[in-house]
C-alpha cells in the first residue's frame, strides 16, 4: 500500500505489532501498535549488502509529523544507509547516554509549553508549575538513571519515595525565598501522571520505545474534590457583591461568578472572546480549551453576567474581559481570588473547585450525569463519575436549572424547596 494519510487513517488496531511498508520507497514503513499508535519507520541494511544487519530507525509519530515529512526523512535515512553510515546506531548511542534530568531539560523547552493533545499553549502559570514539579522530585530522585533503563519498577519506586516523603527538602529560591518541597500521596499521585506525560514525550521524539510508566496504579487519594455548600456560596455571594475596590476587582468579581455558574474552567473564560458568546442560542463557542473545540450552554444568570459585561466594553474589543494594560485578556485572578475566599473565609477552596460545585449541584438536584458531562465538555464519562455519590434534556435548560440554583444561594434567596415546582418546570 501507498502510506498516504488516507490510507494510514483507515489502518485498525491490530492485536499485536504490524509492519506495512510503502509500495513506492523500498524501506520506507509504518509500524501500528495494538494501542493504535503509528509510528514511521525506515527499514535497511548498512552498505546494502544482505550479509549486513538489519537495522530500524523511527522517523516520527503518526499525527506529530505527516506522511509526506516521513517520506522525506526515510529517504534522507535510506541514502546514508546506502553509502554505509547508521542512523539507527547513531541515535541508540545518544539514547543509551540520555538522562532522565537531560529529559526533563529538553520537555521543559518544548514538550512543557503545549497540550499534547489539542497541541494549544499552555498558561504559564501551569508550565512553571509542572517544571517546578519534575525538578523538586523527579530529577533529586532519579535524574542521573538513563531514560533508555528505566523499567516500571523505577517508576513504582519513585512513587513511593515521594509518598512517603523522601524528596521533601528545604531550599532557597530566587523569588520566594526559602522554599519547602513535600511529599504525600497527593503529590506522588501528581508527579507520576507528570512524568508519565514526560516519558510519552521522549516516546514522541524517538527516544525510547514504549512509556515504561504506563499501568502504574495511583492512589485515589491523589484526587481532590472539595465543593462548596449552600452557606458556603452565600458567603462567596456577599463578598462578591461588595463594591469593586479597583477595576481588577471588579473583573476578578465577575469572572468567579462566571466560572460558579456555568462550570466553566478558569481559561475558557479569563480568555473569552466577544466572538464566542452567542446570545441567540444562549451558549459559548469556544474555538479552543482543553480538550478542543466545545460549546458550553448558558443559563440565564450567567447569560445576564455578559450582557451587563457588554455594557461596559467598547464595541471594536475582542476579549470579554480585556487586560489592563496591552492587547491581551485579563490574567489577575489570583491575586483577587486570594482575598476573596479569605474574606469569604473558605480559604481551602481553589478556582477549580467551582467547577466542581456546579457539577455537584447539578448531581445533587437529580440531573443526570451524561447531561452534566455534556455541560462540562467531559470527554469520559468515568469524569463525571466523581459526581455520582451525590444524590436527551436540552443542555441549556439543565444548565439554567443549575445556575439558577447557585444563583439564588449566591444572594441567599429562598430554600432548595420554595424553587422546586421551577426546577420541575424547566426540566
Amino acid at each position: 500500500m501507498k502510506l498516504i494519510k488516507r490510507n494510514i487513517d483507515a489502518i485498525e488496531k491490530p492485536e499485536k505489532d504490524l509492519y506495512l511498508f510503502d509500495d513506492d520507497l523500498a524501506g520506507f514503513g509504518l509500524r501500528v501498535y495494538p494501542t493504535g499508535r503509528k509510528v514511521f519507520i525506515a527499514q535497511y541494511r548498512v552498505g546494502g549488502g544482505r550479509g549486513s544487519r538489519q537495522r530500524r530507525y523511527s522517523l516520527g509519530v503518526f499525527g506529530k509529523i505527516t506522511a509526506d515529512e516521513a517520506r522525506a526523512k526515510a529517504k534522507d535515512v535510506l541514502a546514508r544507509a546506502h553509502l554505509g553510515e547508521d542512523t539507527a546506531e547513531e541515535r541508540d548511542k545518544v539514547r543509551r547516554s540520555q538522562t532522565v534530568a537531560q529529559l526533563i531539560d529538553a520537555w521543559s523547552i518544548d514538550g512543557a509549553l503545549n497540550n499534547r493533545r489539542t497541541g494549544v499553549r499552555r498558561k504559564q502559570v501551569n508550565i512553571d508549575q509542572d517544571v517546578a514539579l519534575a525538578n523538586h522530585h523527579i530529577r533529586p530522585l532519579i535524574g542521573r538513571r538513563t531514560v533508555e533503563s528505566l523499567v516500571k519498577g523505577d517508576i513504582q519506586r519513585v512513587r513511593t519515595q515521594i509518598a512517603t516523603g523522601e524528596s521533601k527538602s528545604k531550599r532557597k529560591g530566587r523569588k520566594r525565598g526559602l522554599i519547602k518541597v513535600t511529599g504525600g500521596e497527593g503529590t506522588a499521585t501528581r508527579t507520576i501522571r507528570l512524568f508519565s506525560s514526560i516519558l510519552s514525550y521522549a516516546v514522541d521524539a524517538g527516544m525510547i520505545e514504549r512509556n515504561p510508566a504506563l499501568g502504574i496504579k495511583l492512589a485515589p487519594s491523589g484526587q481532590r474534590h472539595r465543593y462548596l455548600s449552600p452557606q458556603e456560596l452565600k458567603r462567596l455571594g456577599e463578598v462578591l457583591d461588595q463594591p469593586a475596590a479597583s477595576e481588577t476587582s471588579g473583573t476578578a468579581a465577575t469572572i468567579i461568578r462566571l466560572l460558579v455558574l456555568t462550570g466553566a474552567r478558569r481559561g475558557e473564560i479569563e480568555g473569552l472572546k466577544w466572538s464566542e458568546v452567542d446570545f441567540n442560542f444562549g451558549m459559548l463557542r469556544k474555538e479552543t480549551s482543553k480538550t478542543g473545540a466545545k460549546v458550553i450552554p448558558l443559563g440565564r444568570a450567567a447569560l445576564q453576567i455578559l450582557d451587563d459585561q457588554r455594557q461596559w466594553t467598547s464595541s471594536n474589543q475582542v476579549w470579554v474581559f480585556p487586560a489592563q494594560k496591552g492587547d491581551g485578556h485579563f490574567d489577575g485572578l489570583s491575586k483577587e481570588w486570594a482575598r476573596i475566599r479569605r474574606l469569604a473565609k473558605i480559604e481551602d477552596v481553589r478556582v477549580h473547585d467551582l467547577r466542581h460545585t456546579f457539577a455537584s449541584i447539578g448531581a445533587g438536584g437529580g440531573i443526570g450525569l451524561p447531561l452534566i458531562g455534556g455541560i462540562l465538555g467531559h470527554r469520559q464519562a468515568s469524569t463525571t463519575q466523581r459526581y455520582a455519590h451525590l444524590a436527551d434534556t436540552p443542555l441549556r435548560a439543565a444548565a439554567d436549572v443549575i445556575g439558577s440554583e447557585i444563583a439564588a444561594s449566591l444572594s441567599g434567596a429562598g430554600s432548595k424547596e420554595q424553587r422546586r415546582p421551577e426546577k420541575l418546570a424547566l426540566l
